[in-house]
């Protein structure tokens, strides 16, 4: 996760808010987690002694795929409805005392990117990221490799709760903070229940995907 350091860095030389700014820091992650990946393996061949494949590492093998993309398509849009009710609550709540909620500055700025029409090509990247990028990133950085590593040392539901609410943080929103917690619990279960990285990454695409075409369609 060092490799998040420079990566920052270099997302700051750019104008605050910016749509380059923001292009940086959706850019970061994917390749700090290839970094990551790749450091996990080198010192898994010289700790152990062998090689360790990713299709072995986060169970694309198993010969499941289909039933993993059917439970992800299943498990991702009944995330979308509970993440709306949580949203809804913990909307209404900062309401009651007094704050208001804003979204996520990359949901803002993916809604004034739509509103150009000049802009094609920067909404096409980031809608890639979002729909397919970051489910692959973040699947594998929280339930591929922080999750199970907590769980291996003797932790299941500390690996769980703490991963989750990790999760929640990494996208620094309060309105969505309740709501990413129960979803990436519930990622967590559709890879417990598959045990194939491919659920969840699936569930996770089909989870943005269906809150972008509802963004587009306001």
């Amino acid at each position: 996760m060092l490799a998040l350091v420079p990566g920052a860095a270099v997302a700051n030389l750019f104008e605050a808010g910016s749509v380059a700014q923001m292009a940086a820091n959706v850019t970061v992650l994917p390749v700090a987690i290839l970094v990551s990946v790749i450091v996990w393996l080198q010192a898994n061949r010289r700790v152990y002694r062998q090689s360790l494949r990713l299709a072995d590492a986060f169970g694309f093998a198993r010969g499941n795929t289909v039933r993993c993309l059917l439970l992800g398509l299943g498990t991702g849009l009944m995330l979308v409805i509970i993440a709306m009710m949580l949203a809804w609550c913990t909307n209404e709540l900062l309401k009651a005392f007094g704050d208001e909620a804003e979204p996520q500055k990359l949901v803002t700025l993916i809604a004034e990117e739509a509103a150009k029409p000049d802009r094609t090509a920067s909404l096409i990247f980031f809608v890639v990221m979002a729909v397919a990028v970051a489910p692959i990133a973040e699947e594998i950085l929280f339930r591929g490799i922080l999750y199970p590593a907590i769980k291996q040392i003797g932790y299941p539901s500390l690996a769980a709760i703490s991963t989750a609410i990790l999760f929640a943080l990494f996208h620094v929103n309060l309105l969505t903070f309740a709501s990413l917690t129960v979803v990436a619990l519930g990622l967590i279960a559709v890879y417990e229940f598959t045990d194939n990285l491919l659920a969840p990454i699936t569930a996770h695409a089909v989870f943005n995907a269906s809150n972008l075409i509802m963004l587009f369609s306001q």
